[in-house]
């Protein structure tokens, strides 16, 4: 079965185009394979940390392997590129971070054997701070890259593309991110980092990198495509801000780009194309690897995409690469004992099954957890997954692991009384109701990603779903008194 999956990916290689010959330079004939990975969040290993059990549907070792088999298939052609977000996100990156891996970033360490030839930097990159970014970076074989970021901490920025060269073809990467790791992370990033809006980077880019010769133009963003209902991630809006995931916006507005790969959205995109553009986003956490294919034609002395396509392949049922299994057994065995390692105990059962539905007390542990944490009169949660069971008996960090799997700091903010409920009818719009207007027949908004609805610790509050959107909240009280709009309040949350 698994040659026979290795026998399908070289046929997807060579197989693309509808045209003899194999999948290299043959004169004035180039065909590039352009292989991505994204939002990986440190899963190297096909491994769930959270039940200490295998898993064979996806993991970096998985996609490695899919990546060596269309190098094989196409040796002078292929590129390989991640979009981002590849430091933070399971216990294995968590403790490539610890002092035992100071000499070298275990996630790191398995993007090496992979061969990238160029990685953007994703938002979650910036979680641990620059100096924790730099550390790991600092053992990177491949080129990092992010044009619209500048440092202004004194120190070494990156780069904003990379030039590569297939068959006598000249082709720029020009690396984007998401301007929102400013608002996300704006404490530790604050006066030593800028970043730039997307489209106005990207045009600049593109335009520097024509003038400089280049014949093929790919754009390599940790951003999505904010068109339409779930494309994009969901972080809203801020006065300000520039958006989030334009990269839809990018394509149309911006001339002279062949492909975008982009990240950060964690959904996937097989072959989309806009305004000529073609455009693909692989899954996330490497559950599957999106190869594009370009055919570049010779002509009057200038080379010119003359055809492009774009597909998915899934990780599931390939092997692990055994170079990336050995370069993470260490941090593997070290991710293993962490996340197993025994914190508490409890008498009774929890759940999160009713959490967007319900008052439950899971969620009200959280927010009273994080209001006496800091003091505050309001907490906000999360419910980022319905599917968390804890037993009674020993409670151990991957249990807890299940409410929240990164790691994120908390912020106090002052809000008002009109905030509060205009934040809360924000999660009310998880509900979508059909029909007429009958609660029973409410279910969740596709539009709306699940872990956008929060819930507020210390206001007591109900959401009425036979009213419209945008007016559902009622009976809003704090302390046992009505929410007045000049009412104001300390409130507990995320940074994200």
């Amino acid at each position: 079965m698994f040659a026979q999956r290795i026998a399908r990916v070289a046929a997807l290689a060579t197989g693309l185009f509808a045209v003899a010959g194999p999948a290299c330079a043959r004169g004035q004939v180039v065909d590039l394979r352009v292989v991505s990975t994204t939002d990986v969040h440190g899963r190297i290993r096909g491994w769930d940390y959270f039940a200490d059990t295998a898993e064979s549907a996806r993991g970096l070792a998985r996609a490695a392997t899919i990546v060596d088999s269309v190098r094989a298939a196409n040796p002078a052609g292929t590129i390989v590129l991640d979009a981002g977000d590849f430091l933070q996100g399971n216990a294995f990156s968590y403790v490539s971070l610890r002092p035992a891996f100071r000499a070298g970033n275990p996630v790191v360490a398995a993007m090496n054997a992979v061969k990238y030839d160029a990685v953007v930097l994703g938002n979650h990159e910036f979680n641990y701070g620059l100096e924790a970014l730099d550390r790991s970076l600092a053992t990177a074989t491949f080129p990092v890259i992010a044009a619209n970021v500048t440092r202004t901490d004194g120190k070494p920025g990156w780069k904003p593309m990379v030039w590569l060269d297939r068959g006598g073809v000249r082709i720029a990467v020009i690396g984007e991110t998401t301007p929102w790791s400013m608002v996300w992370d704006k404490t530790l990033l604050e006066g030593r980092l800028e970043i730039a809006d997307i489209v106005t980077s990207t045009r600049r880019a593109v335009a520097e990198a024509r003038a400089q010769g280049a014949d093929v133009v790919i754009v390599l963003a940790h951003a999505g495509l904010s068109d339409g209902p779930g494309g994009g991630s969901g972080g809203g809006s801020v006065p300000g801000m520039p958006p989030e995931d334009p990269m839809a916006a990018v394509a149309r507005a911006v001339p002279g780009i062949d492909l975008i790969v982009f990240g950060h959205t964690h959904r996937e995109v097989a072959d989309t194309t806009i305004n000529g553009v073609l455009l693909v986003q692989p899954r996330n956490w490497a559950t599957s690897v999106s190869v594009a294919a370009l055919r570049v034609e010779r002509s009057a002395g200038a080379w010119t995409v003359v055809a492009k396509h774009g597909t998915i392949v899934r990780a599931a049922g390939h092997a692990e690469q055994a170079a990336i299994v050995a370069r993470a057994a260490r941090a593997h065995a070290a991710a293993r004992t962490y996340a197993t390692a025994t914190i508490a105990r409890t008498s009774v059962a929890w759940s999160t099954d009713s959490a967007r539905t319900m008052d439950t007390p899971i969620i009200d542990f959280i927010g009273e957890t994080m209001r006496r944490a800091t003091g505050s009169d309001l907490a906000s949660t999360a419910v980022f997954s319905t599917d968390v069971r804890i037993a009674p008996g020993p409670v151990s960090v991957a249990r807890m692991a299940q409410l929240y799997p990164y790691d994120n700091t908390m912020r106090v903010l002052r809000i008002s009384g009109a905030q509060l409920k205009a934040f809360l009818e924000q999660s009310a719009r998880y509900y979508r109701v059909t029909g007429d207007a009958d609660a029973r027949r409410a279910s969740p908004d596709p539009a709306v990603i699940g872990f956008n609805f929060e819930v507020v610790t210390g206001a007591a509050y109900t959401v009425d779903l036979t009213r419209p959107v945008g007016d559902r909240v009622v009976g809003l009280t704090v302390r046992g008194r009505p929410v007045a709009p000049a009412d104001s309040f300390s409130i507990t949350l995320t940074n994200y």
